[in-house]
């Protein structure tokens, strides 16, 4: 969890700027460059100090970037025609009742509590419909109240520490997969999130699926390697909106170097774009596609 940070006269330095918008530092230096925002102050020693209107728009820049929009029309707009867009495009939230007190649990920074609160709807559901039913519904509602001010990024951090921790906890009740098909499960280098791979990798276990976590950034060629070590079948790639690498070309490359019988299952939103995929490339658009896929494979190599 992060540590809350006071801002200085001038402004929140670039550090606490990534924390609080998701945005990492290499993206916001490459928009002051090429777009002029945003446009931090220095401070004695020469650091960058970003103001606290330039976060708030860099808040609803971040939103709208998981929406599908693209940068370089976002960061001519004012807050008014941000938060306009914002609203237009993001579907009225049905709080499921299993949801409803989530957001005030956050709140109460209590670990422990949150902790608990997120088991109990996890034993209520079974893993399988806590991955696909719940956890839709409170990523969602925790990335809503974070935009509309009332959770702080160090909520929003607390909540996806607890949900990993116990998504973890509960995938060692799973017996060990029947190694067919073996899957790994990573990202590219430059994209941190790895929520979306926890909840692949436990519905994938929960079908009897052999799966191989790797974390977080892995460089291309290491992930071929790997995939020939460990005779993988199917490699899991993630890609988030903020990922900022070239999907379709770092797809290419794989495809093309990766072991003869392993397949890449992508998803995410920074995969909205594709198009043309080349072969042995499934775009996963839904977490329920994955029973489709699986199934799809043991048909193959019964």
């Amino acid at each position: 969890m992060s540590a809350v940070t006071t801002p200085s006269a001038s402004g929140l330095p670039i550090a606490a700027v990534e924390r609080e918008t998701g945005i990492p530092k290499d993206l916001l230096r490459m928009w002051e460059r090429r777009y002029g925002f945003p446009l931090p102050q220095r401070d004695a020693a020469g650091d960058r100090q970003y103001a606290p209107a330039e976060v708030a728009k860099l808040k609803l820049i971040s939103r709208l970037l998981d929406l599908g929009f693209r940068p370089g029309k976002l960061v001519r707009l004012e807050m008014a025609a941000l938060q306009a867009l914002t609203e237009s495009h993001t579907p009225k939230l049905e709080v499921p009742a299993n949801c409803s007190r989530l957001v005030s649990v956050l709140q109460g920074h209590v670990a422990a509590e949150a902790r608990e609160y997120l088991r109990h709807q996890l034993l209520e559901l079974g893993l399988r419909r806590f991955v696909l039913e719940f956890l839709p519904a409170a990523n969602r509602l925790v990335g809503d109240a974070w935009l509309r001010g009332e959770l702080q990024v160090y909520e929003e951090h607390l909540y996806s520490e607890e949900i990993t921790r116990v998504i973890r906890e509960s995938l060692t009740a799973v017996p060990a997969g029947r190694q067919n098909p073996r899957v790994m499960l990573t990202t590219c280098p430059g994209e941190q999130h790895v929520l979306g791979l926890l909840m692949v990798e436990a519905l994938l276990r929960l079908q009897g699926c052999d799966t191989i976590a790797f974390g977080a950034q892995m460089p291309l060629g290491d992930i071929v390697q790997a995939a020939a070590k460990h005779t993988v079948d199917v490699v899991v790639l993630s890609f988030s909106p903020s990922y900022q690498g070239d999907v379709a070309g770092d797809l290419t490359q794989l495809a093309a170097q990766l072991p003869a019988q392993a397949q890449l299952w992508v998803g995410g939103g920074g995969c909205r774009q594709l198009h043309g995929l080349p072969p042995r490339v499934c775009h996963v658009r839904d977490l329920t596609e994955l029973d489709t896929l699986v199934a799809g494979w043991l048909a193959a190599h019964s």
